[in-house]
C-alpha cells in the first residue's frame, strides 16, 4: 500500500509497453530470488523519491548524461536502501537508456504482481492521510464483497468533504458526504415528484 496525493500518472504507449517488458524481468527474477513482493516494493519506493525529486529524474532520463554517470547516481542513492537483486535491475535499465521508463516499470511490476498473486488493486481517496489500519480495513471489507485480495493505494483528495471513496476496477464504492448530500437530495426530489402526481392522480379522478 502506497501513498499518494493525486491521480496515477498515465503514461505513453512505448512507456507502458517498455514498463511491462522490464516489469517482467524483474519479477522473473524475483521469482527466482523468492523475493517478488520485496522488489515490487522497492522499485516502487526508488520511483517515488526519483519523481518528486526533478533534477535526479532529469539526470536519470537524459540521453546526455553517460550511463556511468547515471549508475554512480543509483549507487550513491540507492546501495545501501535496496536489495541487490533491484540495483543490478536499475543498473541495466540505466545502461541501456530506459530509466524515463521508470515510473512505468513500477506500475507494471504492481499489476502483473498482483495478477500473480490473484489480487485486485484499488485505490482510497480521502480527504487526510489515514493509518495503515483503516487502509486494512476497508481492503478486508471490499475483499470480502468481491471474494478477491485487495490492495488499495491511498490518494489524499482535501476537496472529499469527509468520508472516503475506494475504487477497484469499474467499481466504486463512495461514502463521502458529497455523494451522501446528493443522494438524500434525489431522494428528496423524487419524493417531490411522487407527490405531486399523486396530487394530479387524484384531482384527475376526481
Amino acid at each position: 500500500m502506497t501513498d499518494s496525493s493525486q491521480q496515477p500518472t498515465v503514461f505513453d504507449t512505448d512507456q507502458q509497453q517498455l514498463g511491462d517488458v522490464y516489469a517482467k524481468a524483474l519479477l522473473a527474477a524475483g521469482v527466482k530470488a523468492g523475493s517478488v513482493d520485496q522488489l515490487v516494493e522497492e522499485l516502487q519506493s526508488v520511483a517515488s523519491v526519483v519523481a518528486d525529486l526533478p533534477k535526479m529524474a532529469a539526470a536519470l532520463e537524459s540521453p546526455r548524461v553517460a550511463s556511468e554517470a547515471k549508475v554512480n547516481l543509483l549507487e550513491k542513492a540507492f546501495g545501501d536502501k535496496v536489495s541487490k537483486t533491484l540495483m543490478n535491475f536499475l543498473k541495466v535499465t540505466a545502461t541501456k537508456g530506459r530509466l524515463d521508463c521508470l515510473g512505468a516499470m513500477s506500475a507494471a511490476a504492481v499489476r502483473l504482481n498482483d495478477e500473480l498473486a490473484g489480487r485486485v488493486s484499488g485505490t482510497l481517496t480521502t480527504a487526510d492521510p489515514v493509518t495503515d489500519d483503516v487502509v486494512e480495513r476497508v481492503a478486508q471489507k471490499i475483499s470480502g464483497q468481491i471474494g478477491k485480495a485487495v490492495r488499495l493505494e491511498r490518494v489524499v483528495d482535501p476537496e472529499i468533504i469527509g468520508g472516503m471513496v475506494v475504487r477497484v476496477g469499474d467499481t466504486v464504492y463512495d461514502g463521502s458526504v458529497v455523494s451522501q448530500l446528493n443522494q438524500v437530495k434525489s431522494q428528496a426530489t423524487k419524493r417531490a415528484g411522487d407527490i405531486i402526481r399523486e396530487k394530479l392522480e387524484q384531482f384527475t379522478s376526481g
